[in-house]
């Protein structure tokens, strides 16, 4: 059993907790917070960070937050290790980045390539042959159909779809339930069905 540290301890943490005692060869022995809001986490202490060396740590970084997520990974010299629930399916062409969380009942099919730090969150599909930049977050119950491209810090939302061969760029959101028809530029919002740019 390997020991690791998660940092972060808001909601997202929850299920990290969870997701790391399903997979069986870890467990989470403490939990780091800028400003914590608990003692504990599903029995978990949790602790302001005080500046402790963690440079030997095994960290996942529990922070759903695309930005922030970013900046903790360059704030630390660290193993952040590849997480992924047993009920995902994962193809074995799929290329994974460092720190890169999939949690339950999620999909990855053929070729897929997704950056470092990411979350695929449950129930969310990405079909084959689409790239996924760094920081990404694809929410609950989001389909990503074959050939996109999803650029760096990019918010998938809940429950949204994006049609084939779209591209989307950095830092952009995609509303929860949208249906994206068309290409979306860099640091742009959309919603709705079919997807408009509402900032």
């Amino acid at each position: 059993m390997k020991d690791l540290i998660l940092y972060g301890a808001g909601g997202h943490c929850f299920a990290m907790v969870d997701l790391i005692r399903s997979i069986g060869n870890l467990q989470v022995i403490q939990i780091y917070d800028d400003a914590p809001k608990n003692g504990t986490i599903l029995d978990v202490p949790v602790s302001k960070y005080n500046g402790e060396d963690l440079s030997q740590a095994t960290i996942c970084i529990s922070v759903g937050n695309n930005e922030v997520r970013r900046k903790l990974s360059e704030k630390f010299d660290a193993d952040f290790p590849i997480l992924t629930h047993p009920s995902a399916v994962v193809y074995p062409s799929v290329s994974i980045g460092k720190g890169t969380t999939i949690m339950a009942q999620t999909v990855i099919d053929a070729d897929v390539s997704l950056g470092r730090f990411c979350i695929v969150n449950h129930n969310a599909t990405v079909a084959h042959n689409v790239v996924v930049g760094d920081y990404c977050h694809i929410a609950i119950n989001a389909a990503v159909a074959g050939g996109v491209t999803i650029g760096e810090g990019t918010l998938v939302g809940a429950g949204s779809v994006i049609l084939p061969g779209i591209a989307i760029g950095k830092g952009a959101t995609i509303g929860a339930g949208a249906v994206v028809t068309k290409d979306v530029p860099d640091g742009a919002m959309v919603y709705g069905n079919p997807a408009k740019i509402i900032r």
